[in-house]
């Protein structure tokens, strides 16, 4: 094992440990939408008052949950995938179109977090705020744009080191 090998295998087990913390907190933060909604219909039935806040909290939510733990769901492989083509090829083929559509993914990613970031830039530059209750600064939104597709270029490119393994199998991680 080389120094280089055994420093990203080190960084591939950091990685998937932070994609599983951010599916945990996206879990949780599910879990208490779950709570705080029919207890909001609660308090407004009985006339309490009710949490004016939580609807548009919950579309926040939403939001940061499924793109932060895009890259947790395409690690394990729970992603929707048309696999007809990979499935049809000699292992050999469909291993190598598999490492060619994980740097297409790779690159594709890479550029949208560029933009992400660009847009973060100028929305932060001008201060704009969505025209909601709930107001949080639309740069902090780009922010997890742009953080989603750094942690989705980096999965591809750890999806494309994995299938240059010795006894990797291109459908191994086909879905459900």
């Amino acid at each position: 094992m080389t120094a280089s090998s055994s420093f990203l295998d080190r960084f591939e087990s950091v990685f998937e440990q932070v994609n599983r913390f951010i599916a945990a907190l996206v879990a949780a933060s599910i879990g208490a939408f779950a709570v705080l909604i029919p207890f909001d219909l609660f308090l407004r039935k009985v006339g309490w008052g009710n949490l004016p806040w939580l609807h548009e909290g919950a579309e926040y939510g939403l939001y940061v949950g499924v793109f932060l733990s895009a890259a947790w769901v395409l690690n394990k492989g729970a992603h929707v995938r048309v696999d007809i083509i990979i499935a049809a090829l000699p292992d050999r083929v469909a291993l190598r179109l598999e490492r060619v559509l994980d740097i297409a993914g790779a690159l594709l990613c890479a550029v949208l977090c560029y933009c992400g970031v660009a847009g973060m830039i100028s929305e932060y530059a001008f201060g704009t705020l969505p025209d909601k209750d709930l107001r949080i600064p639309n740069w902090y939104m780009l922010l997890v744009f742009g953080l989603s597709f750094a942690l989705l270029t980096v999965e591809f490119l750890l999806r494309y080191r994995r299938a240059g393994k010795a006894g990797a199998v291109a459908s191994s991680d086909a879905g459900f």
